[in-house]
């Protein structure tokens, strides 16, 4: 028995891979045409563009990962039962469900690095792509890899590192001259939050004046920190979801109910992102289907091309549930389980059916 689980353990992986690598490849070229377009703006160039989507490649992965999943599952599969291998091990003592939870076994490996990437990868992955590539285009400032995000307003020089707690911007420097080049103000704030009238409120804020050959050292809980910068500037430093681990996320959350502000949007990011493995489990589960039963009739092409009607289908209608969800007032949790219940459910009844 354990000669047919690595057996099955190594067609699925075999499967699997060769349907990442094939989608991956795919959306990551037409990524590429896309940022193309773009080059000759500012500094955007074609090196950027090639950059651009190997940092967000990772991302791609995970996007793909539960249609992947379940084409990859399709193939393998597929293919043993093309050549009666299945039914071969069935006459061997292997029932439907047991052969369900090797394939659930040997997935658990994909759910567990999709967990992986998007917790450690893709957060720093994404934000470090969509900063290189705006600040490129626009020219709004420059980017350093160990000094954040700098720009210049006259006799100012502003320092920003964006934040890796989800707190909005955080370690905000803004060093002032006189027009002989002589520092007049250093203030340094550990975090500051973007008003909506444009303007800055700093939090733990120090501020050193320099003034007749004297120092003046000062801290302050808060204090008004001015427009910092432009809009456009400050819509490429923005946080999105994307650009958040599940921890980071959660106080995110945390923050902004503190704050009074509307948290949904994130909230619905944090169970999707942590739904995650379950939706590529269930699509896994779901490939099972379709090597049993009247589906194991079906050529090969049919096969792959059904899975990817219902894979696809089933991205648009987690997404647009999810968003549907926000509008109607449903708790997150509710819009991003349902899905995988309504996906596992029919798998399961579909399985049973099999005589």
């Amino acid at each position: 028995m354990r000669i047919l689980t690595r057996y099955i353990s190594r067609r699925l992986a075999f499967g699997w891979l060769l349907v990442f690598f094939i989608m991956t490849a795919l959306f990551s070229f037409l990524e590429l045409v896309g940022q193309l377009d773009d080059v000759g703006e500012g500094s955007y160039q074609v090196k950027d563009a090639f950059m651009y989507v190997a940092y967000t490649m990772p991302g791609r992965v995970i996007s793909l990962a539960a249609v992947s999943s379940l084409m990859g599952g399709i193939i393998a599969l597929g293919t043993l039962a093309n050549s009666d291998e299945l039914l071969a091990m069935r006459s061997c003592g292997f029932s439907v469900f047991r052969i369900a939870r090797v394939v659930l076994i040997s997935g658990s490996v994909i759910m567990l690095g999709v967990l992986l990437l998007a917790q450690f990868v893709v957060p720093s992955l994404e934000q470090k792509a969509k900063i290189n590539r705006e600040l490129a285009i626009s020219g709004e400032g420059v980017l350093l890899s160990t000094g954040g995000f700098w720009t210049r307003d006259n006799n100012r020089f502003i320092n920003v590192r964006s934040s890796s707690s989800g707190a909005g911007l955080a370690d905000v420097s803004v060093y002032e001259f006189n027009e002989l080049g002589k520092p007049v103000r250093c203030v340094t704030s550990e975090e500051a939050e973007i008003l909506k009238n444009g303007e800055w409120l700093g939090r733990d804020v120090r501020q050193i004046t320099f003034s007749d050959g004297n120092v003046s050292d000062q801290l302050r809980p808060s204090q008004d920190l001015g427009v910092l910068l432009n809009r456009k500037q400050a819509d490429i430093l923005s946080i999105t979801p994307d650009m958040l681990s599940l921890d980071k996320l959660y106080q995110y959350i945390q923050l902004l109910k503190k704050r009074g502000q509307d948290a949904d949007q994130y909230v619905l990011a944090l169970w999707q992102k942590a739904a995650l493995p379950l939706k590529v489990g269930a699509m896994i589960f779901f490939s099972l289907p379709f090597a049993f039963g009247p589906a194991r009739e079906a050529n090969p092409g049919r096969r792959v091309t059904l899975g990817a009607i219902v894979g696809i289908s089933y991205y648009y209608f987690d997404q647009a549930l999810g968003f549907t969800g926000l509008l109607l007032g449903l708790h997150p949790a509710f819009t991003t389980l349902l899905p995988l219940a309504i996906i596992t459910l029919m798998a399961s009844w579909l399985l049973l059916r099999v005589p």
